[in-house]
């Protein structure tokens, strides 16, 4: 089995980055889906994409998380996406941040669409929420969490 954190839209909050770690260091992989507005040693040990207010940081526009069970896309999501480009990226999970708001969806059996919303700046919550998804050979599992400091 491996497990992930997701996080998105952070706005240079490090406090709430560093807190989320220190209490959850059991993870394969810290993802982060852009607009962190912070420098790479700021986040690590998360990886990011380029976010639209990523001003002068050289993070990717995207990443491709290769596991045992399938990929996993990553990308901020700055444009239109739809089912054809999410298909497009042959991917098990395809995750992009943005809009503030959690989702998830199942295009079928494997393909996983999902946005954690944001830790510090949510438009669908009171409180900032992230994602974690545990995958092993028989399921994948998404589960959203409130960020209370």
């Amino acid at each position: 089995m491996i497990k992930l954190l997701v996080v998105s839209d952070v706005h240079g909050d490090s406090s709430s980055l560093n807190l989320l770690y220190l209490y959850n260091q059991d993870f394969d992989y810290y993802l982060d889906l852009g607009d962190s507005c912070l420098m790479p040693y700021e986040i690590a040990p998360f990886v990011s994409v380029k976010g639209n207010n990523d001003y002068g940081y050289n993070y990717p526009p995207s990443r491709v998380i290769h596991t045992k069970y399938g990929d996993i896309y990553l990308e901020h999501g700055n444009h239109y996406i739809d089912e054809e480009y999410i298909l497009s990226k042959n991917a098990l999970i395809f995750l992009s941040g943005h809009t503030h708001k959690r989702y998830f969806y199942q295009i079928d059996d494997k393909h996983y669409v999902a946005n954690p919303g944001s830790l510090s700046r949510p438009r669908d919550n009171n409180y900032g929420t992230y994602l974690v998804i545990t995958i092993d050979e028989n399921d994948v599992n998404f589960s959203f969490k409130e960020f209370k400091e």
